[in-house]
């Protein structure tokens, strides 16, 4: 972008319930696009953990609306106080993150008297809704749709009918200055109790069984039968749709409890991930924003992952990692198996992986690719001059 373009008002609305990775997405990109000098006002439910994060981060918030609820009441006075935001800031431009808050904006802009860019974010692993009233909400009331994988396209381009030029994909960014390469953390090798020449093959993810936890576990079996290394599997993550004791059952079935160690929910994953020698993502479904993937790269960690949505758009076969088709526990555990045994390779592939990040994944990059489209957006309306 020009630096002669001048810094925006923008709204981020980020509604969504929990800290998973659309809201990361969102969260995210406030805060890249606040180093670049624009205004970033992060809008949502009061209380949220997105709500949350955005505050710690030291952003700025309005959060006196109900956009999850969407009972009449609730939606006009949601649209009133979003009203309200839009003159008192002179917003120039409202990225929507979920569907309520994209129809909110969507008739604030129509109905509204000042011009403001309408923007809609999506990352969800749901197809768009093939509707008359979500072809119309998609192609006439928004200015442009910001999709965070290619697998997401087809379905705008084909099943609603928009525009080609009308879809942006932009993939997430990280920083690679907090995540970056790292000694392993002396701190959780001496609580874990890892030797020094342990290779330790890890997983991050909450545990549901999307994550694939299970197939990790079993990939984990055919690996320790054939490697002439000393391994310990790692699992971080919280509870969610399954607990630790169903899958500490399943490990002990299998007569591998002294080579797995489960540690729960860790706040700052950089320290265990500094542990892994290789990375896994074992996942069934979901990654239409792969966060995951961008930390283990940033930190230099080969990666195993399935091709699943937006993980083989990051993670670049037989360059900074190894692909293998989901819920299939022997190709997981023959490339699992190929990098223990490989210390080179496995230093390849992270290289790589961390060259991926600082050239393609890093926060600026995220930030102008998304500002490129917000100014873009304003000068088709008229609002800006280019």
């Amino acid at each position: 972008m020009k630096e002669s373009l001048k810094k925006l008002t923008i709204l981020e609305l980020v509604n969504v319930r929990w800290y998973n990775a659309c809201a990361w997405y969102a969260v995210t990109l406030s805060c890249a696009l606040k180093r670049r000098g624009h205004r970033i006002i992060v809008g949502g439910d009061p209380g949220s953990p997105p709500a949350t994060e955005a505050q710690k981060l030291g952003l700025e918030t309005y959060f006196k609306l109900w956009l999850s609820k969407v009972e009449p009441f609730t939606f006009v006075y949601n649209l009133k106080r979003l009203a309200e935001l839009l003159e008192k800031e002179k917003i120039d431009v409202i990225n929507a993150h979920r569907s309520e808050t994209h129809l909110l904006s969507s008739l604030l802009s129509y109905l509204g008297k000042k011009k403001v860019g309408v923007i809609r974010t999506r990352g969800d692993v749901r197809n768009p809704k093939n509707n008359f009233f979500n072809r119309y909400l998609n192609n006439s009331l928004t200015d442009k749709i910001i999709i965070t994988s290619e697998v997401l396209k087809e379905s705008y381009l084909y099943d609603l009918k928009i525009p080609k030029e009308k879809v942006k994909t932009i993939a997430p960014g990280i920083d690679k200055e907090f995540f970056s390469p790292q000694p392993k953390s002396k701190k959780w090798k001496d609580k874990l109790k890892l030797d020094d020449d342990c290779v330790v093959v890890g997983i991050v993810g909450r545990l549901s069984p999307v994550k694939g936890h299970e197939y990790f576990i079993k990939a984990a079996s055919h690996v320790l039968k054939n490697s002439s290394k000393k391994i310990k599997f790692l699992i971080a993550g919280e509870n969610a749709q399954i607990k630790f004791n169903f899958l500490e059952n399943i490990i002990h079935r299998l007569g591998m409890s002294d080579n797995f160690i489960l540690v729960g929910k860790v706040e700052d994953v950089r320290g265990i991930i500094s542990l892994f020698d290789i990375g896994v993502i074992s996942s069934v479904g979901s990654e239409m924003v792969c966060r995951v993937a961008l930390e283990y790269m940033a930190m230099g960690k080969p990666v195993v992952g399935t091709r699943v949505n937006a993980i083989p758009e990051m993670v670049e076969d037989r360059k900074s990692g190894i692909l293998v088709p989901p819920e299939d526990e022997t190709a997981l555990g023959r490339a699992i198996l190929e990098l223990t045994e490989n210390e080179t390779e496995r230093k390849d592939y992270g290289r790589a992986g961390r060259k991926m990040v600082e050239k393609k994944y890093n926060l600026d990059d995220f930030a102008s690719r998304t500002e490129e489209v917000y100014h873009q957006v304003l000068k088709d309306k008229g609002i800006e001059n280019g």
